[in-house]
């Protein structure tokens, strides 16, 4: 299924981009990422101008013309509706908590074409309702997936030729080990071969929740340290 990613910068936080990216890529093969925002949203460290970098994103800056205006919004549907017309998607996935979007996901559905949605508590039950499926963030979800990100970015370059074991590579981070990479070490020691193996190791062994072993299973697939197939046997990549 070939989908179009578009992205309401102005109401989604970009501390969510590697959550967002691993649903659309689960659902199909992205061919299109856009943002929409205000330009602001778009400079800075702690707006979309990393993700914009680092997830190959196509960024749609606009201006207001009379302040309080929802510009950006109507960026966005105008450039769905084009996207629809032309034919070359079987999908869209709609990055918004926002309602103005429950009236487009109808639309795109009523051509045929796959709407997903995803946002965070915040999106009304209309927009939900008007998707295929919708998935909801959550913030430890980014943070797991932000501290996986520094996981693999802390490792030594020299990582993909030696192989070196978990310990061996946290060891050698310049900085102090977050809670996950922690925990991957302790896991990648252990190799377990079975989600179920896996999740009680966590539960029994960590005290970790159910929803916090689910999220920490989930950032660590995300960020490629261990695949699961259909009969949830686990392999460490």
């Amino acid at each position: 299924m070939k989908l179009a990613v578009l992205i309401d910068a102005d109401n989604i936080s970009s501390t969510y981009a590697e959550e967002v990216f691993a649903i659309a890529e689960s659902l199909g093969e992205v061919i299109t990422r856009r943002a929409f925002g205000n330009v602001t949203v778009f400079i800075g460290k702690d707006g979309w101008k990393e993700p914009v970098r680092n997830y190959a994103i196509e960024a749609r800056p606009q201006v207001s013309n009379v302040d309080r205006k929802n510009t950006a919004d109507f960026a966005l549907i105008i450039d769905a509706m084009d996207s629809l017309v032309s034919g070359r998607y079987d999908g869209f996935v709609l990055v918004s908590s926002d309602s103005d979007f429950t009236g487009l996901a109808q639309r795109i559905g009523n051509e045929g074409k796959a709407v997903y949605g995803i946002g965070d508590e915040r999106a009304p039950v209309s927009f939900r309702k008007a998707c295929k499926k919708f998935f909801e963030l959550k913030e430890d979800d980014a943070k797991y997936c932000a501290n996986a990100q520094d996981a693999h970015q802390n490792e030594p370059a020299s990582s993909q030729d030696s192989n070196p074991n978990a310990e061996q590579a946290v060891a050698s981070v310049t900085k102090p080990p977050t809670e996950f990479q922690k925990i991957v070490a302790d896991l990648q020691k252990r190799k377990c071969k079975k989600l179920a193996t896996l999740q009680n190791w966590l539960m029994k062994n960590l005290k970790k929740s159910e929803l916090e072993t689910e999220k920490i299973i989930k950032a660590m697939k995300s960020r490629g340290f261990i695949s699961i197939d259909e009969n949830n046997r686990v392999t460490w990549l």
